[in-house]
Formats: structure tokens, sequence, C-alpha cells
């Protein structure tokens, strides 16, 4: 064994201890957020033009303490949902590849019908797929792409479908992440990518939502903060914030089972600059999942500015994301699918590094790896190469 856990023990305890005092900090600390949130709950107007530039949630016309209880659940409805999971280059395997694997599930709730399942592989080898101005399709980049992979899947699936209330579903965000040191029209490229299949999932009449579970974003509790002060940057961004760390789910979780809060909309830069021009700019609530006398579970939903507007489709998407969630135990059913499906275990990897191998050696390639790699696999394998 490598790692010598005696070696650890006293991180460990002071870790302990760390924990305690951080709990009985967070305890106060939620109580002085909700305490806020009511006091300043009509405050949301002041606090519109301010928000931004301190990375808080930007208020809309629903109360800052607003509570929007579950809508009644259809009987009827379709939830689609997507999922990617992928791998990434490897410089010292015996070929240059990724791999892209999106998962999707369609569910017609209250049909009696058998979930559709599928998986869809994406082989990427060529030049012009491995690179991307002049750099290795790895990392950020190779997520991004797996986002777009996501969104055109649930695009597609919401174009087959016939008439009826349809919920698309992605795990996380809405929000694509994209490498603010490239220029901005490269930004601009990559986010259009996206916000086209976000516009086929409106075109289809499909609502469209991201599911986060356990959120960690402190955008409201900065918008608290913002409020604590009357609404001055400035100032919020020259003193010490004390709810910078708390994350708003623990402001929320006094929400009524199955219950929503307010509307936000979200400060990040790239729903300033791309999603808003285009008609797309990101809301955000939390929502509890849990059922009545259970504790409370809180997620976070986000839904593009078409769903947040129209009250018919946010209260489509609230009902069937605690509707699917109480499947499974406070995780959407369709979405907890997708990633199965999605998900690529090392038995199946290592069967398509043997494909790729038998492959190339048919074509006359010799298959080697890198030195590193091959010591890596001696060792990780209980083999060595040396005596000592």
């Amino acid at each position: 064994m490598t790692l010598e856990l005696s070696k650890l023990t006293g991180q460990v305890q002071a870790m302990g201890r760390e924990l305690a005092a951080r709990h009985h900090k967070y305890d106060s600390l939620v109580k002085l957020a909700r305490h806020w949130l009511e006091k300043y709950a009509d405050r949301g107007e002041l606090l519109r033009r301010s928000a931004q530039p301190v990375r808080a949630a930007i208020p809309t016309a629903e109360p800052l303490n607003f509570h929007g209880p579950l809508p009644p659940i259809p009987p009827r409805f379709t939830v689609v949902a997507a999922d990617g999971s992928q791998i990434q280059p490897d410089r010292h395997g015996a070929v240059l590849y990724y791999l892209i694997n999106i998962g999707s599930l369609v569910y017609r709730h209250g049909s009696g019908e058998a979930p559709l399942a599928c998986s869809e592989p994406l082989l990427g080898y060529a030049e012009e797929e491995l690179y991307e101005d002049g750099l290795l399709l790895s990392g950020n980049l190779l997520d991004l792409r797996r986002d777009i992979a996501e969104v055109t899947r649930l695009a597609d699936l919401c174009a087959s479908e016939p008439h009826g209330p349809v919920v698309a579903l992605v795990d996380g965000t809405l929000l694509l992440w994209v490498l603010e040191e490239r220029s901005e029209e490269w930004q601009r490229t990559q986010v259009m990518r996206y916000l086209d299949q976000l516009g086929r999932i409106q075109e289809s009449g499909a609502a469209v939502a991201a599911f986060a579970s356990r959120p960690r974003r402190s955008e409201v509790s900065r918008l608290l903060h913002l409020a604590s002060v009357d609404g001055d940057a400035q100032r919020a961004i020259r003193e010490t914030n004390p709810l910078e760390h708390l994350p708003d789910r623990a402001i929320f979780e006094t929400l009524p089972p199955g219950a929503r809060s307010a509307l936000f909309i979200s400060p990040a830069s790239v729903n300033q600059n791309f999603y808003q021009p285009a008609g797309q700019t990101v809301h955000f609530f939390y929502l509890n999942l849990s059922a009545e006398e259970e504790e409370p579970v809180i997620a976070r939903v986000e839904v593009p500015a078409w769903v947040a507007e129209q009250p018919d489709q946010l209260a489509l998407v609230h009902a069937a994301v605690v509707a699917q969630a109480r499947i499974t135990g406070d995780y959407p059913y369709a979405l907890a699918r997708a990633d199965e499906l999605a998900f690529i275990s090392a038995p199946e990897r290592e069967a398509l590094e043997e494909m790729i191998a038998t492959s190339m050696m048919r074509v006359g390639v010799m298959p080697t790896p890198s030195p590193k790699a091959y010591y890596k696999s001696l060792t990780r394998s209980g083999r060595r190469r040396y005596g000592r």
C-alpha cells in the first residue's frame, strides 16, 4: 500500500475539529440569511441594477421570499433526458482519440409504456476532430463538445415527439462554460451552437430545464448581502460578505414540500453577453423535492426566458421535476437512467482499446503506447519491471 494512512491521523482529526466549528458557524449564518430574505423581500427592483457586478442573483418581479406551491401534476406528459460521458485523448496511449457517449431516455408519464432508452457513442480520431485552433480537444474543450452533443440529442428527441406536454432535462446547467481567454468571436460561435439547439427545443413546443442536485452556488447569498448594504455594489465588493460561502440551498430549506422559490436570473457573464440577446436568458429557482414530513431536499432548476415567462410551461417543469424525483428518491428518474446509459465502465474502455488495437494491426500498424503508459500499466496491475 502506497498511501500511508497513519500519516494522515493528525490531519483527519484536525479536519474533524474544523468541520465541527464550521457547522456551528453555519447555523448562525443560515439564520442571518433567512432573516435578510424576509427583511428585504420587496427590494428586488432596487437590487436589480446592481446585482450583476457583484455576481449576485438578479431578482425578477417575484418577491425574494416567494413560495410557489407544487402545481397539479398532469396525468400524461413526456420527459426526455440526455446525459453524456467521455474518454479523454491520451497522448501516452497507443493511438490518439476521444469518445463521447450520450445516453438518453424518453419517459411517457401516465402512459404505461416502457421508457425508450438509447446510447449514442461518437469516436473522434481524424485530425480535424482532434484539434481546434491548434489545441488538442481535451479537458474543457471536450466538455464543451459533450455539452453541445447532449442538448442536440435532446432537440432531436423533442422534434420527434408527438404533440403534448414535453419536458426536456439536462443535468447541471444550461449555461455553457466557455474558455474566457479565447476570442469573443470563438466564444460566440460555441454558445450559438448550443443556443441553436435550445431554439429547436422551443420550436418543438417542449419546455427545457437543467437540474442540479445538492447545488453549491451562492448567488442568492450574495444578493442578500447586497440588500443589507442598500444595493450599493461598490460597498458590497469592498466589505466582507458573511454569507459568501453559504450555499443558497441552505436558505431555502424552509420551502414547503414540493414548493419552489422565487425566480432569479443568473448573473453569469455568458448569460448577459450571449444568452440574453438571443432571448434565452437563463433563470433559476430552488425546489424542495421532498414529500410531506420528510427532510427537505433542495435542488436548483434552470430554465430559459421563454419557459420562465410562460406560467403554463414553468408549472409543467416544476410539476414534472418533482414527479420524476419522487420515483427514484430526490433525483429525476429520466436523468438517472440517462446517466447510466452514458456511463463508460473500465471493462468497456478496455474492450474499446482492444478493438482499436486489432483494427490497427489489420491495416499493418502496430499500436505502441508511450514508455510512461507501459510502466504505469505494469505497476497498476501489480507487476514490476524491476526487482526492487
